[in-house]
């Protein structure tokens, strides 16, 4: 069974948009954080702020994962 694929729209609401630049803001102070607390050999800390920038960049750039991973799929299918 083909399961028709539904349109890509836009995503440009304000809400959007804001949500996008904080959730990258966010995740690259976190970034930074993690960067001084690896250099403070605070592992435990260091790691947990890395995964929290990862995961924070990645919500930032989810619209253009989301979109990747459909290009992806079209090529594969």
């Amino acid at each position: 069974m083909i399961r028709k694929q539904a349109p890509r729209r836009q995503h440009r609401s304000k809400g959007e948009i804001i949500s996008t630049f904080t959730f990258l803001l966010v995740g690259v102070f976190f970034a930074g954080e993690a960067n001084v607390l690896w250099k403070e050999e605070t592992v435990l800390k260091a790691l947990f702020m890395t995964l929290c920038a990862v995961a924070c960049i990645a919500a930032g750039l989810r619209f253009h994962i989301h979109n990747l991973w459909h290009q992806i799929k079209d090529l594969l299918s």
